[in-house]
């Protein structure tokens, strides 16, 4: 069996789970909080999901036991069992330094804040590429160098309003389609597509 490359290891790729997503679900052990299944649990199983809260850089733990998915079972073994959960949980997310907050669903989970990732971009070289290269800018991660992606904005000159992120540099159609007011706004939703932490930009 091959060994995996350091690019298929890396957890940032287009699309990636936001980075808060990823540190609540990996302070989470699956063998202790195992995933919720498709199949039907029954009474006295129990799972967990975690995905976005709504707020950038806090994610929400999901409990389910049984039939009751986002909410506590009536008062019983069974609620007793979802609540007992629910503050392993949370004791588990704290140790780890998390900030949390009890829910009628589970847990919300803010994840200590990491160290920015610098993101650089690069501006078009009109004298190489001609006038298409105005206000077009590559994008790329130095600590990852499998990601790099396009950014560009709708005509090259007049307002900042950069109105196509591109995931990879080869790609044709935009993740976003519409605007960004500045070009520090553009690539801070291309690295949050790529499941980068909080950024720090550079150009040239």
């Amino acid at each position: 069996m091959s060994t995996p490359t350091a690019r298929h290891r890396c957890p940032y790729q287009p699309g990636a789970p936001s980075w808060y997503v990823r540190a609540t679900r990996s302070a989470l052990r699956a063998s202790r909080f195992p995933a919720v299944k498709r199949q039907q649990l029954t009474a006295e199983q129990v799972a967990v999901s975690v995905g976005h809260s709504g707020e950038d850089g806090t994610a929400h733990v999901t409990l389910r036991i049984g039939r009751h998915l986002g909410k506590p079972p009536r008062p019983g073994a069974a609620r007793d069992t979802w609540l007992r959960l629910r503050a392993d949980i949370a004791a588990r997310l704290q140790q780890a330094g998390f900030a949390t907050v009890p829910t009628k669903a589970g847990v919300r989970a803010t994840p200590p804040p990491p160290e920015p990732v610098a993101v650089h971009l690069e501006h078009g070289d009109v004298f190489r590429d001609g006038l298409d290269a105005l206000g077009r800018y590559r994008i790329s991660c130095p600590d990852h160098p499998h990601l790099t992606g396009r950014l560009q904005h709708a005509h090259g000159l007049g307002p900042q309003v950069f109105t196509y992120v591109y995931a990879t540099e080869r790609a044709r159609n935009p993740v976003w389609p519409t605007g960004f007011r500045t070009l520090h706004d553009a690539a801070e939703a291309w690295a949050a597509h790529m499941g980068l932490p909080p950024v720090t930009v550079t150009e040239t």
